[in-house]
């Protein structure tokens, strides 16, 4: 057998009717992360409304959560992250060979590799409803302008094959539409949201002891250590706190970078890398504040989630991050790539506990309003039953 021309089923329970509409949902790797999240929630949901089954690239936590849940998976080796001709051709025929054999009513996919080649292959083999959701686009302002155009024109090529682009903010549908991405009437906007009971409990003094943290203000990152979340600045911005540990949890290929930062710059006593966790919600109780200094976003759920935690979140404004934090109501935005204001934002919330509080407390009321998984579950689900019956009468 060639390496990563194999495919792996794991067929859990099917509490579905006969007659229900087959699902696909896609996402690239099944790393946990935002678009995971997303996905897992979304076939969460949809067990005994349709007969729903989740395609993804290498990976555990996934796989292990969605297999725990009796939710049928197809694992495809080859799908991985970046472009790598030979293993994306393999990819893809896996998945035109999956979707010609299991002929499903409603393809989604979520992330630009999975989301490009489930289309693809979703409109050579008629699949009736193509969906996309875009976590943020790949062209988005703070990348290379080179880089940002020929993105685009990708994307534009592929929402050809694609009937409806869910869009996680509004300034992600306003730059489709700018960048003639997608038709007028193509995107909607469908808001990010997590289930809030695993960070509304009291503050996780136990984690915060045995991680050590004293009494000063602690200062949780929490994402991917990678160019778009842009952990260095805020390695450069702890230079100049005089108070507040800095915790950062996350992995990724600018970890080694990061460590060489926090050594030379002599922070190695207030700032700690803490590779992955998967206690997310337990550590963000433990702190007291949330950063993150991202060059560019979609709508980020890490936001949501410190939010829904209590924590007032000081962030950069890019992207849709403006619509979740509310500067100087729920937290403090500050421009990307740039130091001194991220420091001075930190400055300001470790120095001042009642405006942490009251930041704090606003923010949870606001992600309880507006940023649930139930609302974003419900809207989704809305628009795949309008979108199945406008096909079923065409």
């Amino acid at each position: 057998m060639i390496p990563g021309q194999s495919e792996k089923s794991t067929d859990g329970a099917r509490e579905t009717q006969a007659d229900a509409h087959r699902v696909l949902l896609a996402v690239t790797l099944a790393e946990w992360g935002g678009a995971q999240a997303y996905v897992y929630a979304l076939a969460r949901s949809l067990q005994g409304r349709y007969d729903v089954c989740v395609l993804c690239g290498p990976g555990v936590v996934l796989v292990e959560r969605l297999r725990a849940s009796a939710i049928r998976v197809l694992e495809v080796p080859a799908l991985r992250r970046g472009i790598h001709p030979l293993w994306d051709l393999r990819a893809f025929l896996r998945i035109w060979g999956l979707l010609r054999r299991e002929r499903f009513d409603l393809v989604h996919g979520s992330s630009t590799k999975a989301g490009a080649l489930v289309r693809f292959a979703a409109y050579l083999t008629g699949v009736p409803v193509i969906l996309f959701t875009a976590h943020g686009w790949a062209f988005t302002p703070g990348r290379p302008a080179p880089v940002r155009a020929l993105l685009a024109r990708w994307e534009r090529l592929m929402a050809r094959m694609t009937t409806t682009v869910i869009c996680v903010s509004e300034n992600d549908r306003l730059l489709a539409e700018r960048s003639r991405v997608v038709a007028r009437g193509q995107a909607v906007v469908i808001r990010n949201g997590i289930a809030p009971a695993p960070f509304l409990r009291p503050g996780d003094e136990d984690l915060r002891s045995a991680l050590n943290l004293g009494a000063e203000p602690v200062i949780v990152m929490v994402g991917r250590l990678a160019q778009q979340k842009d952990p260095l600045t805020l390695v450069h911005a702890s230079r100049s706190l005089v108070r507040g540990r800095v915790l950062i949890a996350g992995d990724g290929p600018l970890r080694s970078r990061v460590e060489q930062a926090v050594r030379r710059h002599g922070l190695s006593d207030r700032v700690r890398l803490l590779g992955f966790r998967a206690d997310i919600p337990g550590l963000l109780r433990a702190s007291d504040i949330f950063v993150l200094p991202s060059r560019w976003e979609g709508l980020p759920l890490a936001v949501i989630e410190a939010m829904m935690a209590g924590l007032p979140v000081v962030a950069t404004r890019v992207g849709g991050v403006g619509e979740v934090v509310e500067d100087g109501g729920t937290g403090l935005l500050v421009p990307p790539g740039d130091p001194e204001a991220l420091a001075a934002a930190l400055r300001r919330l470790v120095e001042h506990e009642d405006l942490r509080r009251q930041m704090g407390a606003a923010g949870r009321e606001r992600a309880l309003r507006l940023f649930t998984a139930d609302r974003m579950v419900g809207e989704t689900r809305a628009l795949y039953a309008a979108l199945l019956a406008a096909r079923k009468r065409g």
